[in-house]
């Protein structure tokens, strides 16, 4: 199924309004759409990613390569949570792991130990501190995985 950017947030704010009540819903439209801002001002780096299972999916795919950097889902009773992908995690060494983790803990009331999934509810990104935090971390893994080996990003 081929979905287009504007098909995919559509279903995904449907799917949030199921769960949300009315005044937290333009909230968390908000992280959605700073969320497909900041990927749409990467286009050398990062490109939509359409949903292959779940119709409320938003994400963003490293250009040229089959891995997602980032989705965005919601489920029933969890609501929406932003997600870091594949390689990102994969290839992070236990120090760096151990940073993402805190850096998404310190801004989530859900505490993520070793071997979770690198998860934050969009309840926790309405803040703006937690969004520039959660953004910048991006920007360094997105940058760092973007650089030749042996390259430094610091």
């Amino acid at each position: 199924m081929t979905r287009t950017l504007a098909d995919a947030r559509a279903a995904f704010v449907a799917a949030i309004k199921r769960d949300t009540p009315g005044t937290e819903l333009p909230r968390l439209v908000a992280v959605l759409d700073a969320l497909i801002a900041w990927s749409a001002a990467r286009p050398e780096l990062l490109s939509f990613r359409p949903a292959s299972g779940r119709a409320a999916t938003v994400g963003f795919e490293r250009v040229g390569a089959k891995a997602a950097f980032w989705s965005a889902q919601v489920t029933r009773g969890a609501g929406a949570k932003l997600e870091i992908h594949g390689k990102v995690g994969e290839a992070l060494t236990d120090a760096e792991r151990a940073s993402v983790i805190g850096t998404l803990n310190q801004h989530s009331r859900e505490v993520l130990v070793e071997g979770d999934r690198l998860r934050i509810g969009f309840g926790a990104l309405k803040n703006a501190a937690a969004q520039a935090a959660v953004l910048s971390l991006m920007e360094r893994l997105l940058v760092r995985d973007a650089a030749p080996p042996g390259a430094d990003t610091d």
